[in-house]
């Protein structure tokens, strides 16, 4: 990290120094207090006796389910907020190995003949030669996190907003066609909730960022990980201020700076061909990547502030939207990878010697799983 993060970072917290600590989010400006008043009203509703998991949800979907996806609710809004703070803390060290790799080539370009040529310096060890991977590292933790804070709060939706889709394998383009098939839908069977809320959706993703930036986001994320990567493209642009030599004449110095795919869903090939725009965004990579963490932070806020009240609504009135098996459709799956590790055996785990969070044993307690009330499993439907 840069000197001046590092310094920041490590100023005292201060206050009761027996007290919890406030955590690194505020510093890194990746706190969502509004989101975390989100989880901490669902783990409240989670009740550690029967009818377990979320106890206004009983009878539905069944008691297995109601505390499976109860439990996966409260894991995605906790890990929103997880992935949040590992994009702010990508963003730090890609702003500084930015910084090292641009002040590398500072000299790279020269005058030569009235003209200009570009000669990088010849890297000297391995270290040297890693540090444009190192900013592609970071560039691509930003985006990964930024879209597993996306899902993560996908499955926030699904689980508050009560909608038909599988909350273990939540998509956030999966929730958003959920949305729209229940807010035209013509048979009247989507509930208004359900459809005011999806209304909602749209407007929130449209006034936290330009065009497009959702979208972007999730599918930049899904070339980085399943896909061939695109030809890198970038640009020298001169450094200010001038510097002149001894012989009165200036002495280029640049920075550089690094485009990112403008439709990372499309090939290299695809977008080469199409001659009618550029195929690369035109900003460098720093404005893109601060703007998707600004944009991606505040819509999850507005978010929570729209789920909570839809959680409410829906407590009030439990009757009305009833919690949907198809969330959980198969039951407790049993099926293993059958991988049991490299070393298997070089330590052994114990759990009547397991040390945890209060949070975790609530949660562990209203999933039926403490050692008293485990049995219960072979009876809940």
């Amino acid at each position: 990290m840069r000197k001046d993060d590092l310094a920041r970072l490590s100023e005292p917290y201060g206050g009761d120094p027996t007290a919890p600590g406030p955590g690194p989010a505020s510093a890194l400006g990746a706190d969502t207090p509004t989101w975390e008043l989100l989880g901490t009203t669902i783990l409240e509703d989670l009740v550690i006796e029967p009818p377990y998991g979320i106890g206004w949800w009983a009878p539905h979907p069944g008691t297995s389910r109601r505390i499976l996806v109860s439990d996966q609710l409260y894991a995605c809004v906790h890990s929103t907020g997880d992935n949040l703070i590992e994009a702010a803390l990508h963003w730090l060290e890609f702003l500084d190995c930015a910084d090292s790799a641009s002040e590398r080539l500072a000299y790279a370009v020269r005058i030569d003949g009235g003209g200009f040529a570009i000669k990088a310096p010849r890297s000297e060890n391995a270290l040297q030669d890693v540090g444009r991977q190192l900013v592609r590292l970071h560039s691509t933790g930003i985006v990964r996190a930024l879209a597993g804070a996306l899902d993560c709060a996908a499955g926030a939706i699904i689980g508050v907003v009560a909608l038909p889709a599988r909350i273990l394998r939540a998509d956030f383009g999966v929730v958003r066609s959920t949305l729209r098939k229940l807010v035209k839908d013509p048979s009247g069977k989507s509930h208004a909730v359900q459809v005011e809320f999806g209304k909602k959706l749209e407007l929130l993703i449209a006034s936290h960022g330009p065009e497009g930036w959702l979208d972007w986001a999730l599918a930049f994320r899904n070339m980085l990980v399943h896909r061939g990567r695109r030809v890198e493209i970038g640009q020298f642009v001169p450094l200010v201020p001038v510097l002149y030599g001894p012989d009165g004449k200036p002495v280029p110095r640049v920075r550089t700076i690094t485009h990112l795919p403008r439709d990372p869903g499309r090939s290299d090939v695809e977008v080469f061909l199409d001659s009618t725009q550029s195929p690369v965004l035109t900003e460098d990579a720093e404005q893109t990547l601060g703007g998707l963490l600004k944009s991606t932070k505040a819509f999850v806020e507005a978010l929570a502030a729209e789920l909570l009240d839809v959680w409410k609504w829906r407590k009030a009135n439990a009757d009305k939207v009833p919690q949907p098996a198809a969330q959980w459709p198969d039951g407790p799956s049993t099926e293993g990878s059958g991988f049991g590790g490299y070393a298997p055996g070089s330590f052994s785990y114990s759990p009547s010697m397991m040390t945890t969070h209060p949070i975790v044993v609530r949660r562990l307690r209203a999933a039926s799983l403490d050692d008293k009330a485990r049995p219960r499993w072979s009876t809940f439907d």
